[in-house]
């Protein structure tokens, strides 16, 4: 087996033992699979963010236009190869500093809506765009220039303190839905209708929330568990790029639905508009 100069002197130090070290096909078939991986992943992100950018862009639809761009980086991250220096250091800003972006942003998204439940003030609504800005861009200087390789639990035990954060806040947004829909005399067919949006974003934000914090126990903790090559490339490598792929999936699965509606809306306003404008010239 020929060994590049990189991995020979990591043989050499005693970092790698000769067993962890790929056979050159499995090498080539890992970095397809990846690269299919990634080609979709890029292409599920870029179809999110298309469909976001179609939206109004309320500080939720900011946040998850930002969650979606830390996805394709961490794809785009995940596949780079350059010098030995600039891929540790894109690996580190990847791995751990826009890696995190996610877990964060998802905690923001929740914590808006709850804002929003409990506290529906003008004020609030109206300097909210310029205050998730704000927020969103100190993270991004911070994930991008933060990057320490010595944070493995560290940074699990803060995505999973996310994602437990995250889904109290979505807990609570349903309980307070639904105490609120008791009170009020609501016709049955809006009640069915918030109901089914609260709980199809309340199943939304589980799934997102638990990607991240799955895929750093895989990371941290279960590809120890076997010194196999493939074992460790699926529950380390291919975990970390699936995250981002299938977070993209999440995203685009549940807004297709509502999408679709908007379109329909559209289309009907458009119809509506034409017909009152026909209907006025034929009064001439």
């Amino acid at each position: 087996m020929v060994l590049s100069n990189y991995t020979f002197g990591l043989l050499q130090n005693g970092k790698v033992l000769q067993r962890e070290i790929a056979d050159p096909l499995n090498v080539r078939i890992m970095g397809w699979i990846m690269f299919l991986v990634s080609v979709i992943g890029i292409a599920v992100n870029l179809r999110v963010l298309q469909t976001f950018f179609k939206q109004k862009m309320t500080s939720f639809y900011i946040m998850c236009s930002s969650k979606t761009l830390s996805n394709m980086i961490i794809i785009l991250g995940d596949n780079f190869t350059g010098p030995t220096f600039f891929n540790m250091l894109v690996n580190q800003m990847v791995s751990y500093g826009i890696y995190l972006l996610g877990p964060v942003t998802q905690l923001m998204i929740s914590v808006n809506r709850l804002m929003v439940m409990l506290f529906v003030k003008k004020s609030i609504t109206q300097n909210n765009q310029k205050i998730t800005v704000a927020v969103l861009v100190v993270f991004w200087i911070i994930a991008v220039g933060g990057c320490d390789d010595d944070i493995g639990e560290a940074a699990m035990g803060f995505v999973i303190l996310c994602a437990i954060l995250s889904n109290l806040c979505n807990l609570i947004v349903v309980i307070k839905l639904a105490m609120s829909m008791n009170k009020k005399h609501l016709d049955s067919e809006s009640v069915r209708r918030r109901q089914a949006k609260s709980r199809k974003l309340f199943i939304q934000n589980c799934i997102q929330d638990w990607l991240f914090g799955i895929d750093s126990v895989n990371s941290t903790y279960i590809d120890l568990i076997y010194d196999g090559i493939l074992f460790r490339f699926f529950l380390d490598i291919f975990s970390n790029l699936m995250t981002p792929v299938l977070d993209g999936c999440v995203m685009l699965f549940f807004n297709h639905g509502g999408e679709k509606k908007q379109s329909v809306i559209l289309s009907v306003k458009k119809k509506d508009t034409t017909t009152q404008n026909t209907g006025s010239m034929g009064r001439f």
